[in-house]
């Protein structure tokens, strides 16, 4: 049983929901909850079912549940995130509480944040959309935004965009290029630019794009340790006694 608690009662009627569950990257996550610490968000629901891994989030000193929703009432935008990647036997059961939550509350249009693997990846990463309609993806194209033409969108980001495809409520999924492995968190900021240009409302990514400077640093540095290793392993083999 999946159930979505309400903490906080408010009239969401023509929000956008914009959610973020880990994949490629982590940056669907990364993505959904800086944007929800960055524009203070009050936490005004979360997702509890005993299918979910037995963990607490803590949060700002406080444990939390590990799938939360947050509102910001002034740019009328609701976000969704998880902790942990939803298990496959209760995505069915997820996408369907998200949507019934959707469909009572009014809320006029789902995006759904996420990296992509991409077998060329330029200094500059695309992005690219799913968009559910005509009028969607006219709308997004004005952005510069490419789609994926055909392909497997999975978990429940890709169920709640073809559950509202069948029940005519915009969706789309906003999709960057990101290298799998480790977290990208300048994917993440490349991702909340081009949402922040959509909705109309400036997202400050700087600490983001400072992090994943970071990360690239230390990569290359472990990168460089791993290099020097094999040399050295090398160079102490090719002058090793044998025994024997």
């Amino acid at each position: 049983m999946i159930e979505l608690r309400v903490l906080v009662k408010k009239n969401l009627k023509g929000y956008k929901l914009i959610e973020g569950f880990p994949g490629i990257g982590l940056v669907g996550a990364i993505s959904a909850s800086y944007l929800a610490e960055k524009l203070k968000m009050e936490q005004i629901a979360y997702l509890y079912s005993e299918k979910f891994p037995p963990m607490a989030s803590i949060h700002n000193g406080i444990p939390t549940y590990p799938v939360r929703m947050y509102a910001d009432h002034k740019n009328k935008i609701v976000v969704l995130y998880s902790d942990f990647v939803i298990p496959a036997n209760a995505v069915y059961e997820v996408t369907n509480e998200i949507f019934s939550f959707v469909k009572k509350s009014g809320i006029s249009e789902i995006i759904s944040l996420a990296g992509m693997t991409s077998t060329f990846i330029t200094e500059e990463k695309q992005i690219f959309a799913i968009a559910t309609d005509e009028k969607l993806k006219k709308k997004l194209g004005a952005f510069g935004i490419k789609f994926v033409q055909e392909g497997v969108t999975t978990g429940v980001s890709g169920m709640l965009l073809a559950k509202c495809a069948m029940e005519k409520i915009p969706a789309f999924s906003l999709l960057v290029e990101s290298a799998a492995g480790y977290p990208d968190p300048g994917a993440a900021a490349l991702l909340l630019k081009k949402l922040g240009e959509y909705l109309g409302i400036t997202i400050e990514t700087k600490s983001l794009e400072e992090e994943a400077k970071n990360i690239q640093e230390r990569i290359q540095k472990t990168l460089e340790q791993i290099r020097m290793g094999k040399a050295k392993y090398k160079q102490a083999e090719e002058h090793l006694p044998m025994y024997g």
